[in-house]
């Protein structure tokens, strides 16, 4: 019996953290992992306050693609894959997507996305996603959100504006070529996002 694997995913500020604690709720009677990346592992913890937090000084971009890529391939062997083979449903806050709309998309490090590529076929063979949400709203939008939130910025979310719109276009872009992949539009009341979020879970599960 194998589990499905759910991905939730969009730029900073799109309402992942708030879904995804709505999906905590509803899927509380079913067997299912809540995760995330970097960070899902105790290793993956360590790594996401290097990459995140500068916890060990500023890591330069090639080693920042390897360190994203290494807290992944840990993540699947520790979590994901266990979980699916036992049949439960893997929700994960980010995942791949992520790492090529911000690593290679955003940093603009276009001529490792080849090889980058074949690492994420690699490492996630054996755990293919059923469905990815991706939740959109205009970079200001997400912003202003995050400003209303007093969020402190991460090495991720201080990425500047012009940033965040090749991130932005780079979700929307991968998902066009996904056929698992699901384009919510998140600019809109919570209510009518999470009927979308949840209609399109219910239907994979």
């Amino acid at each position: 019996m194998s589990g499905k694997f759910i991905l939730i995913e969009g730029g900073d500020g799109a309402g992942k953290d708030t879904h995804i604690a709505r999906l905590k709720e509803l899927l509380k009677d079913r067997p299912t992992v809540f995760t995330r990346e970097p960070g899902g592992t105790r290793i993956g913890k360590v790594l996401r306050e290097m990459l995140l937090h500068e916890s060990e000084g500023p890591v330069s971009l090639p080693a920042e693609l390897f360190l994203f890529m290494a807290d992944r391939a840990q993540h699947v062997e520790e979590v994901i894959k266990p979980a699916l083979a036992a049949g439960k449903i893997v929700v994960s806050n980010r995942s791949w997507i992520s790492f090529l709309a911000y690593q290679i998309q955003g940093r603009e490090q276009y001529d490792w996305g080849s090889l980058m590529r074949m690492g994420i076929e690699k490492v996630y063979a054996d755990a293919p996603v059923d469905l990815a949400l991706v939740l959109d709203v205009p970079v200001e939008v997400g912003r202003e959100r995050q400003k209303a939130m007093g969020k402190s910025y991460d090495t991720m979310e201080s990425m500047s504006t012009e940033t965040r719109e090749r991130i932005r276009q780079a979700f929307l872009n991968l998902a066009r070529t996904l056929p698992q992949a699901v384009v919510i539009d998140a600019n809109r009341p919570v209510e009518q996002v999470w009927e979308d979020v949840k209609y399109q879970v219910l239907r994979v599960i």
